[in-house]
This record gives C-alpha cells, sequence and structure tokens, in this order.
C-alpha cells in the first residue's frame, strides 16, 4: 500500500466510524471511542510506545532514528513521565501539567529539567507529560513516537505509569539488550502487549558490545522465550546498536549504518505503517461484527 491508498482507506475508515456514531447507543464508552478514533485519524496519528528496562538504550534508539541527541540519555532512570515525539514544523517541547491542565512551550534544551531523575525527582513540578515537535521525515508519515520511563529501577511510578498508558498504543518496540535479554519486568510488559493483539517488534540493542557467538546464543534465547507467550504473530526480533545507528545517521557513514542494523528497523517500521493501516484504526465502536479483518 503506496501512501495514496494509505490516504484512502484512513477516509474510508473515517467513514465507517462516523456511521456507526450515527447508531443509537446509551455506551458513552463506544461513542467515547469513536471520536477518540476520528480526531487520530484527522492528526494521522499512531502511538508507536518505546518500552523496556531503564539504561536498555530506548531513548539512545529513538534519537537515532530521529537523527540527532534530541531525547536525553543515561544511565539514571526517567522520572514517571511520557515524552512523546511528534511531527512539527519547527523544535519546539509543550509541557502539560496535571490537575491545572496548564501548558508551557520551553526549548528542547530544557527537556532534561522536567524529564530526568536528576532535575525533577519524583516528579515534583507535577508534569504530566512532555510533547517535543520536531521537522523529521518519518514523523510526517504519523508515527507519534512514545517513550515510556523505564521498568524495573527503584522509583516505582516508572513502570506504573508505563502500565498505564498500555491501552492507548497502537504498536509496540520492547528494547531489551545483550547484556541480560529479556528481565523479569520485560516479561511482564509482553503478558500485557500479547493481550492487546497489537503489532510488537523486539529490539536486542547493543549488538556492538558482544561476540559474533554471542549474537547467535542471545538471539536463541530470545527467540525461544517469545515463544512460550504464543503471539497470534511471532514478533520480528532486530539486532542493532543504536549508538552506532546515531552515530552514522550524525556522521552520514552509510556504511555504519547498514552494519548498526538500524537501518532495516527503520523499513521495517514504514512498511508497517503504510502497510497496517486498516487494522491498525479498525474501529472497536462498530456495532456488529468487525468489517476489516486484523492484518497487524
Amino acid at each position: 500500500m503506496d501512501l495514496k491508498e494509505y490516504e484512502q482507506e484512513k477516509f474510508g475508515i473515517a467513514d465507517i466510524i462516523r456511521s456507526a456514531q450515527a447508531v443509537e447507543t446509551k455506551d458513552e464508552a463506544l461513542q467515547s471511542e469513536c471520536r477518540d478514533l476520528l480526531t487520530r485519524l484527522a492528526e494521522d496519528r499512531f502511538n508507536l510506545l518505546v518500552v523496556g528496562r531503564f539504561s536498555r538504550g530506548k531513548s539512545t534508539l529513538m534519537n537515532a532514528i530521529l537523527g540527532g541527541d534530541l531525547l536525553p540519555t543515561g544511565t539514571v532512570p526517567l522520572t514517571s513521565v511520557i515524552t512523546t515525539v511528534r511531527y512539527g514544523s519547527r523544535k519546539q517541547v509543550v509541557l502539560n501539567f496535571n490537575g491545572r491542565g496548564s501548558r508551557r512551550e520551553v526549548p528542547l534544551s530544557q527537556l532534561a529539567d522536567y524529564v530526568t531523575q536528576q532535575s525533577n525527582p519524583g516528579n515534583v513540578k507535577d508534569l504530566a507529560y512532555a510533547e517535543i515537535e520536531l521537522p523529521v521525515e518519518i514523523l510526517r508519515r504519523g508515527f507519534f513516537f512514545v517513550d515510556s520511563p523505564g521498568l524495573g529501577s527503584s522509583i516505582a511510578e516508572n513502570t506504573q505509569t508505563t502500565e498505564r498508558f498500555l491501552p492507548q498504543a497502537d504498536a509496540f518496540v520492547l528494547v531489551t539488550s545483550y547484556e541480560s535479554p529479556l528481565s523479569e519486568e520485560e516479561d511482564r510488559i509482553l503478558h500485557r502487549v500479547r493481550l492487546t493483539n497489537k503489532r510488537l517488534f523486539v529490539v536486542l540493542n547493543k549488538q556492538d558490545t558482544v561476540s559474533a557467538t554471542e549474537r547467535e546464543e542471545a538471539l536463541a534465547f530470545v527467540t525461544e522465550r517469545l515463544q512460550r507467550f504464543s503471539f497470534s504473530e511471532t514478533p520480528h526480533i532486530f539486532s542493532l546498536s543504536a549508538r552506532q545507528g546515531l552515530q552514522a545517521k550524525v556522521s552520514g557513514d552509510k556504511d555504519q549504518l547498514e552494519e548498526s542494523g538500524l537501518g532495516s528497523f527503520e523499513a521495517e517500521l514504514l512498511r508497517f505503517l503504510t502497510g497496517g493501516a486498516r487494522s491498525i484504526f479498525s474501529p472497536t465502536c462498530m456495532v456488529g461484527p468487525p468489517l476489516f479483518s486484523q492484518t497487524g
């Protein structure tokens, strides 16, 4: 499916949702879902939630895809703050606060002041989520990247915040790493993801830190573990080095980009976005059997 066909599918689905809204029903939850689906279609919003244990390289992977050091990285866990990345004509950050519903625009350089544990310990600044807007081509295609707080840290709210966001995701990227693939916390997330029946991509990061033999052993281990979850569609595992991919993007080194494994992962994400729109936005708010079969 090319982008023109994708647009036609999107408009067709919007018509179906509007028809469903016209059906008389007292189920406010279903009506609310229809409204949300129409909003997401209008915005071309596709929530791709990036999850994993802290220090796996989630933010580095997103930086590599976006082509620069934009999200704060490091071994220190983030606070319980969801950070979304969407397309915008200029670089900026919009902070959304709890309770009072206030919003504030700040330069991208100040993002770390609000989303890192060092500058915002325990989320004392009461931030609900941060929105980053960037003029990056892959975001123009409709992706809303969602960087979630790391699992398994001493900050319990991090894991809770990530788990609460799971129902809003259209697809998932689980980032684990060669140093200790698939922790207990990541296993729990895999169980939750399987129940959503949404597409899952598994990234085995930091391949540059192990030998070829160690890569084979880790890939076999992860493959075997994933089979135990009985996914309706076996997740594709991508072995890569987000660090090398980021370096290659910044320097324009095509050979290093291929070696990093990042290019293959990006290509699959784009194929899924343009080819899986039919199932992504298939509205469960419709009365009666679904009109579209699940392809993703």
